[in-house]
């Protein structure tokens, strides 16, 4: 078994790598790739960069190239389910791109010639992960710090297991979204930048997968906080221990 784990921050992929065994590394295309285990596991590292575009080569590449068996992939998103709030955690349950639209050819948000709108994961991957992501927030004020916590009105944060919507924009109006609005009856619960596609090329590859993405804002603009600060000091670690427990109870 060999995993590819893509975050599409770098702190994140840097407390990641605190975690790891790092053996080796091999630039391309402008990415590059760690190599080596986490535990017993042989994993490849990488930032993926943002966007759907940067995302589905760099899952392209650890599949094709480096032969990956599954897939994890963990960043920030932003609400839009109105319980939930930062810190927050959304396991994807599926992934769809809600910024893709060839009607009247094809159905809103459908990938054209496949018939496919919702990219779901193994229930059996989905369980393990929301298990993983409550058991990281079991200890939370611990591992991060109450203090800290408190900086970002993080309190009591929860697991969610949801559909994750994607696409190419910052979302300031969730109503101005045509795409958002036409899924809206399915209850996606997060909106961000690359799971969709990094979910289209697992699928196209029958690879499994897995998303994380925890909650920074409510992707409307109502909750200020230092972003840059968030990613340091809350995403980073959240990403590190997230993925170290899934690591252990799905892999040994």
């Amino acid at each position: 078994m060999k995993v590819g784990i893509m975050g599409a921050m770098h702190q994140e992929i840097e407390h990641i790598k605190k975690r790891m065994q790092v053996d080796a590394e091999k630039c391309i295309a402008n990415r590059v790739y760690n190599t080596g285990k986490i535990d017993n596991t042989e994993v490849v590292l990488v930032f993926s960069n943002w966007g759907k575009v940067a995302s589905a080569s760099t899952a392209t590449t650890l599949i094709q190239h480096f032969k990956c068996d599954f897939v994890i992939f963990t960043g920030v998103a932003g609400a839009l389910a109105p319980d939930l709030n930062i810190g927050d955690i959304v396991v994807g349950s599926a992934a769809v791109q809600h910024d893709m639209d060839a009607s009247p050819m094809f159905p809103r948000c459908e990938i054209p010639l496949t018939g496919i709108t919702f990219f779901k994961v193994e229930e059996k991957h989905a369980s393990s992960a929301v298990e993983a992501a409550k058991s990281f927030l079991a200890g939370v004020d611990e591992k991060i710090g109450q203090k800290t916590l408190s900086q970002f009105f993080i309190s009591k944060p929860i697991v969610r297991l949801g559909l994750i919507a994607t696409g190419d924009q910052f979302i300031q109006d969730k109503k101005a979204h045509i795409g958002l609005n036409f899924i809206e009856e399915k209850q996606p619960q997060a909106v961000e930048m690359e799971g969709a596609a990094v979910a289209q090329v697992c699928h196209d590859n029958n690879v499994p997968f897995v998303i994380f993405r925890t909650i920074s804002d409510k992707a409307d603009h109502s909750a200020h906080i230092d972003f840059e600060a968030f990613i340091n000091q809350i995403a980073g670690q959240y990403a590190g221990g997230i993925v170290e427990e899934f690591m252990r109870a799905s892999f040994g």
